[in-house]
């Protein structure tokens, strides 16, 4: 059993989660003092107190000064966006402001909350930005927020996937920039390739708040944010293998693992291959080519689902975010297991790019000055933001109590019985009355369950991937008197849920008839995408009710519970207790949380050497291109020949020469990081010999990079020593250097069963952390 630690008893024992609010009380108390002198001022006079002014002193909140903010602010509001701050508001106002990630509980008013932090820090003079998950967001906050900023005298914008070059400029150089974080890490990126100022949109890394920190800073933390060019590389051609495959039979031609992340050639299966191919041996230097083709269009026929790992839309292949139940647009698997997919769709397959830089969202976020962030599940990460930011982090409290009812799962043994279970439960509660929200775990999980409720005669309102364009108005009636909503992952989704529908017009009926039931259809690989899809519920105080219907069959239990416990589970049946049931999938739930952990520290230690040589790489560029760096070094190489340039072209040359050198600069950044993938993808290995597989790859990775300016700077010195007096001011690629002639972003999503370091070091974190939690 769990048990949970008293928060005072957290607090005295100092544990990550547990930081005391409490001495921001007296600001708000001061805050509340000067409510009245700030009501009598009128509009420009309020703005007029704005000002620009500190609210720090020594480090430290200055309590004067911030209860002095804060009714500013409070005032603010009110008279722009009709929104009077609670007090508990005020207090999360200042946590943020103070460097803390904040837990709050869903509609509870994080978004006001981040604003008032970003008024704060922009009226002493920084610029702020609120980090949220994706555009929608982004837009919706920045022009929700934009009356209040206005009075203030704050300049506000905001960056999505569709902003102009122009526009992005504009928006990084006001005071308050609302945007998703991988538009940041993209602009980064571009700005990286510029060559000259007028390039670069030049987004600030003062002060970072971010929404949805534990999604952002913790789920996608290593998630490589790439920037990606064109090359001469054609696009595989996977017909053959796709064709080959799909006439391959389970258990005769192929196996897959216990865990569904391996599938593997019986030999039965590769001597039918290699007859269909002419009696070729597919293991023959020749043909691994074309072995790794099949192997990949078997992984994605049989291991990748179509509506639960991607969709096909637009002609397309769109990966489906399943922590957020949302396209990940602009997401893409590694180019062979993409193409492969393509392929198993009968689309045209695209062609691989070469990858010219990469940054982690960690990486990115680390990089400002200031860092806080709010979420409404934040203490449950509260020792991976120590770990991982140094970031402190505790609760707020509630404005009015929760008095929602959360009762215990129904743990059932098959998915057919946890869907005619969930049927049961939803026909019972919407013939009282009661709105319905039913959180599933993929789009084909919710239209499963739609077309079931269909048959029962009950009317459905669906929010997955598929039309994730129309949540907030399908979110907004989803506390609609008898309204059944089925809803993918509801992390993120930014719409509170008002019982009696948007207006609030039917709001005693749906409070008679007990508010509004969430119904989850299973267990999420976190406990805090439960708790957050659970806190739609009584919101505010409302009248509510939590539940979730599980099965033993879930993919959440298969996976994760190692094979006595399954066994188990085969044999005893019907006659498990309920109670071993729920201990059984809160065992699975934490094994999932540890392997993520752990795969997160993995992933950690591998990228810090990249990290560091990225950043060697970084300031090099930034001292060439402010400077004659790259002039003096190669003057030292190949004096004579730059003397006789400068005496027949004059300043041209230094203009000339640092182009030069970035473009060979780039190109060896660009070659490094491919070889350092290709050793990544095989590191793992060195663990069968004994060794460390990150320190292995350290060792590599500086030995590697040893010498990489030198061979920059010898392949421009090369290059320039053939050049005539005529060629200085010619265009590159008329002297024969060729740039990639388009480039594209994009966020590189794991193979969702994992790399084979991944599923080997999943299956000895699942061995170890089933000993640790004595699972029998």
């Amino acid at each position: 059993m769990t048990r949970v630690i008293p928060a005072w008893l957290s607090r005295v024992l100092g544990l990550p989660g547990a930081v005391s609010f409490h001495r921001f009380e007296s600001i708000v108390k001061g805050a509340a003092k000067h409510a009245a002198a700030m009501a009598g001022l009128s509009d420009p006079a309020l703005q007029a107190e704005a000002g620009r002014t500190s609210l720090w002193n020594g480090g430290r909140l200055d309590a004067d000064a911030a209860g002095w903010f804060l009714a500013l602010a409070r005032e603010a509001a009110i008279r722009t966006i009709g929104l009077t701050a609670f007090d508990e508001q005020l207090v999360a106002c200042c946590a943020l402001l103070s460097e803390h990630a904040v837990e709050m509980d869903t509609g509870e008013g994080k978004t006001l909350v981040g604003a008032f932090a970003a008024a704060g820090h922009a009226l002493a003079g920084r610029q702020v930005h609120v980090v949220s998950v994706n555009d929608y967001l982004a837009e919706r906050d920045a022009g929700w927020m934009e009356p209040f900023f206005d009075l203030l005298g704050v300049s506000v914008g905001w960056v999505g996937q569709h902003t102009s070059q122009e526009e992005r400029r504009r928006a990084y150089a006001r005071e308050v920039v609302y945007a998703p974080v991988s538009e940041i890490g993209f602009d980064v990126l571009r700005d990286r390739f510029a060559v000259t100022d007028d390039e670069r949109v030049a987004p600030v890394f003062d002060v970072a708040i971010v929404d949805e920190a534990d999604a952002v800073m913790i789920d996608e933390a290593m998630v490589p944010l790439v920037l990606a060019g064109t090359s001469d590389h054609r696009a595989e051609d996977f017909t053959e293998a796709t064709l080959l495959v799909e006439e391959l039979e389970d258990e005769r031609d192929f196996t897959i693992d216990a865990d569904h992340t391996t599938v593997t050639l019986t030999d039965a299966g590769l001597d039918r291959l290699e007859a269909q191919l002419g009696g070729v041996n597919l293991y023959a230097g020749e043909h691994i080519a074309t072995l790794t083709r099949i192997n990949l269009a078997l992984h994605a026929r049989v291991l990748v689902r179509r509506d639960v790992d991607y969709l096909v839309t637009d002609g397309g292949i769109k990966l489906i975010n399943t922590g957020r139940g949302r396209v990940a647009h602009l997401q893409r698997w590694p180019d062979g297991l993409h193409a492969a997919i393509e392929a198993k769709e009968r689309l045209s397959v695209s062609a691989p790019g070469v990858t010219l830089d990469t940054i982690t969202i960690q990486d990115l976020l680390l990089a400002y000055r200031t860092l806080s962030g709010m979420s409404g599940t934040v203490t449950a990460v509260a020792e991976d933001l120590i770990e991982f930011y140094k970031l402190p982090s505790g609760r707020v409290e509630r404005h009015r109590p929760n008095i929602r009812t959360d009762e215990p799962d129904h743990v059932l043994l098959t998915t057919a019985d946890r869907f005619a279970a969930i049927v049961d439960e939803v026909r019972r509660r919407h013939a009282d009355g009661q709105p319905v929200l039913v959180g599933t775990q993929n789009v084909a999980e919710s239209e499963s369950l739609a077309a079931m409720l269909a048959q029962a005669r009950i009317e459905t309102r669906v929010l997955n991937a598929k039309n994730d364009a129309e949540e907030a108005a399908i979110i907004a009636q989803a506390g609609e008197y008898a309204a059944v909503t089925i809803s993918t992952q509801m992390s993120g989704r930014g719409t509170d849920i008002r019982l009696g529908g948007a207006d609030e017009h039917d709001r005693d009926r749906v409070v008679a008839v007990g508010g509004l039931t969430v119904l989850a259809t299973g267990r999420y690989p976190s406990r805090r995408l439960d708790t957050q899809l659970r806190g739609r519920a009584g919101r505010q105080g409302d009248p509510g009710t939590g539940l979730a219907v599980v099965s033993l069959d879930d993919e959440l239990v298969q996976t994760n519970m190692p094979e006595h416990v399954l066994t188990t589970i085969r044999r005893a049946g019907e006659s498990l207790t309920m109670e071993r049931r729920r201990q059984i999938v809160n065992s699975a739930q934490q094994i999932a949380e540890g392997i993520r952990l752990d795969r997160h520290r993995n992933t950690w230690a591998y990228n810090r050497a990249i990290a560091a040589q990225r950043a060697t790489v970084l300031a090099h560029r930034r001292a060439a291109a402010s400077g004659d760096l790259a002039m003096t070094t190669l003057r030292s190489l190949i004096p004579e020949q730059l003397a006789a340039l400068e005496r027949a072209r004059g300043s041209a040359v230094v203009d000339m020469v640092r182009t030069v050198a970035f473009y060979y600069l780039d190109g060896h950044w660009t070659e490094h990081l491919a070889l350092l993938q290709e050793v990544r993808d095989g590191i793992h290995l060195r663990s069968l010999a004994g060794q460390q597989p990150a320190d292995e790859f350290h060792r590599i990775a500086l030995r590697e990079f040893h010498g990489f300016l030198d061979a920059v700077y010898q392949d421009a010195a090369a290059f320039i020593d053939g050049l005539r007096p005529e060629d200085v001011g010619q265009n590159l690629e008329y002297l024969g250097l060729r740039r990639p002639s388009a480039t594209w972003t994009y966020m590189v999503t794991d193979d969702p069963l994992g790399s084979p370091g991944d599923r080997l070091a999943k299956e000895l974190g699942k061995r170890w952390r089933s000993k640790v939690l004595r699972i029998e």
